[in-house]
């Protein structure tokens, strides 16, 4: 009976150790390989926005939805970027107009610009040609 009893523990945690083991690395391993963010957050101010409609869309459930790209430029460390996004959100919209010559949080990583309007709108644009804006 203690033999039995013996095997089953051993076979148990063989099997935990089987099981647990891989996926504790596996976390292990990903926490360690994570790639590094392209760009710190930093801070900017809007020099100007401008805002051009760009057409509508039917959708099945609602008669047209009114799509907007705003080109704005932003000024960060000394440098100016111009920004594209297309959105038919006028929440968002408003709040990019508003934030005209205000400190904002930008974070630039390849050709997208990422920014953090005051009032706390995340906006995900692409640098645009500065003939844009």
């Amino acid at each position: 009976m203690a033999h039995r009893e013996l095997q089953h523990n051993a076979l148990s945690l063989v099997l935990l150790v089987t099981l647990v083991l891989p996926q504790a690395s596996f976390a292990q391993r990903s926490v360690l390989q994570r790639p590094a963010p392209g760009g710190q957050e930093q801070t900017g101010t809007i020099l100007s926005v401008r805002k051009v409609p760009v057409g509508s869309h039917f959708v099945t459930r609602y008669p047209q939805i009114r799509y907007s790209r705003l080109y704005f430029t932003v000024r960060v460390s000394g440098q100016t970027y111009c920004g594209e996004y297309e959105t038919p959100v006028i929440d968002e919209m408003n709040d990019l107009l508003a934030a005209k010559g205000a400190e904002i949080g930008v974070v630039l990583t390849g050709k997208r610009l990422t920014v953090r309007t005051p009032k706390g709108t995340k906006l995900k644009a692409w640098l645009s040609e500065p003939r844009q804006c």
